[in-house]
């Protein structure tokens, strides 16, 4: 998340209770990683459901995450720890 973050910043975050929207810092974890990742919210797809699938990517990334997430594209549906 460079330059808005670094290595090693201590970050106080929660979930709260508003909808995601593009923009939003959130953390997650990716399934044979050990560290969570932190990266930002670009697009917020909500289906009929109510059920939000979100696309994120790093700042200091040049393209999104769909990579760390292959198998659940366009959007990857995961369980936030925590979020700005």
């Amino acid at each position: 998340m460079e330059p808005a973050f670094h290595r090693g910043d201590i970050l106080f975050l929660h979930m709260g209770y508003a909808p995601f929207r593009a923009g939003d810092i959130v953390v997650f974890k990716v399934a044979d990683r050990e560290i969570p990742i932190v990266h930002r919210v670009i697009k917020v797809h909500e289906k009929e459901t109510g059920e939000v699938d979100l696309l994120t990517k790093g700042d200091n990334n040049a393209v999104d995450d769909r990579g760390l997430y292959a198998g659940e594209l366009p959007f990857f549906r995961r369980s936030v720890n925590a979020r700005e």
